[in-house]
């Protein structure tokens, strides 16, 4: 059996102050591997301490590291300090027991942006699974993965459709956030928009590089359906 886990980066609406993309970024392990990943995430935050001062306790959000928000202004990380963190989380994420797949919509008018990256996400599934997410999203998932369940539009729906947890209490939801946000940045760059004004380009140009590799995919989806 795998858990699935989701985040996101951007907002799924459309008006004035809505995001260019959407990104859905799904972390993917079976249970057998689950013990031997979620100790070596403890490790990572420990070293994370030690070399950028980084607490061991604490929700980490890509985002918001980027652009030192929270406690991350009152942290003053420097460059050097983010690239080191950057570099740590995708070491961590860069084992075969980890799949990650991030699915980007470039948005227009009339698009359901969380309806069609979810199911391209499910469409994914090639054995039982459960899947978890933090709050917010999760009931308008539950409703999409049921609809699209009764249709046979998902072969292998998750096990109780999407389960709900604290982002702050799941390692597993912030690396998702962690994807989502370097999938939000590459897309942005391959669609001509410009990163925040507060983000360091040098940072935002590590998020798109460093976290390529060969157990994580990335599709950015047009709105005329090319990809």
């Amino acid at each position: 059996m795998e858990l699935l886990y989701f985040d996101e980066s951007g907002d799924d609406g459309l008006g004035p102050g809505a995001s260019p993309l959407f990104a859905l970024t799904c972390l993917r392990v079976s249970t057998n591997d689950w013990p031997e990943v979620a100790k070596r995430m403890e490790a990572a935050r420990h070293m994370l301490a030690s070399l950028a001062g980084l607490p061991v306790q604490g929700e980490l959000h890509a985002r918001e590291l980027l652009l030192r928000k929270g406690r991350y202004h009152e942290l003053r990380l420097r460059t050097q300090a983010v690239l080191t963190i950057i570099r740590t989380i995708n070491d961590l994420a860069a084992r075969p027991e980890i799949r990650i797949h991030s699915e980007v919509l470039l948005k227009t008018d009339g698009g359901q942006f969380l309806r069609t990256a979810l199911k391209a996400q499910m469409l994914r599934n090639n054995r039982a699974n459960i899947a978890i997410s933090d709050r917010g999203r999760v009931p308008r998932m539950r409703h999409i993965i049921r609809l699209e369940t009764e249709r046979g539009a998902i072969p292998l729906p998750p096990i109780e459709g999407m389960l709900e947890i604290e982002s702050r209490d799941c390692a597993m939801v912030q690396l998702a956030d962690f994807f989502a946000t370097a999938a939000y940045l590459r897309a942005s760059a391959e669609a001509g928009y410009p990163h925040h004004a507060r983000m360091i380009p040098e940072e935002a140009a590590a998020m798109i590089s460093i976290t390529e590799g060969a157990n994580r995919t990335y599709r950015l989806v047009r709105p005329d359906g090319t990809a």
